[in-house]
């Protein structure tokens, strides 16, 4: 699979930093959520550029097609968009209703990546949505639980597709 998609690797361990992120932040507390989720995705940045620059990376597996790379940018643009709506439709930022909405629109743009990333991610995408879905139609349930659990999602994810991807 991650000839198929060498975009795995790389896809993946960024994964596993955002979802620590996600995990400490949930775990932390209030405060704690927006810092962690920027730690980790800093970190998966960092990460993905020694990647890119070293081509460990790409080491065995080839490089990606050019549809991989038009899929990847068309997820990007969508999330883009998608959270430039759901910042225009829920003006409260510290809202609970905010970031799950936020967690959602993640999901949606890994079914996107699940062209250019594989069906793990895709898979993930739907594991997302359903958990951030979840928070959205049953109140009670704290959303630092469903942030928590995203983030455990993600790193379940990510180290698989770095595990399938040597």
């Amino acid at each position: 699979m991650a000839r198929t998609f060498p975009l795995m690797r790389g896809g993946g361990a960024l994964l596993v930093l955002v979802g620590l992120g996600l995990v400490v932040g949930g775990i932390g507390g209030r405060r704690w959520l927006l810092p962690g989720l920027i730690t980790g995705a800093a970190l998966a940045v960092l990460v993905m550029m020694i990647g890119g620059i070293t081509k460990t990376i790409f080491e065995g597996l080839g490089y990606p097609a050019i549809y991989q790379y038009v899929a990847f940018g068309i997820g990007v643009v969508a999330e883009v968009g998608l959270v430039n709506l759901v910042v225009a439709k829920v003006p409260d930022r510290d809202s609970r209703e905010f970031w799950l909405w936020i967690l959602l629109v993640v999901g949606v743009h890994f079914l996107i990546l699940a062209f250019s990333h594989g069906p793990i991610c895709g898979l993930l995408g739907l594991l997302c949505i359903v958990n951030a879905g979840i928070g959205l139609l049953v109140p009670g349930i704290p959303y630092r639980v469903l942030w928590v659990t995203d983030g455990i999602l993600k790193i379940a994810a990510g180290a698989t597709m770095v595990w399938l991807s040597y």
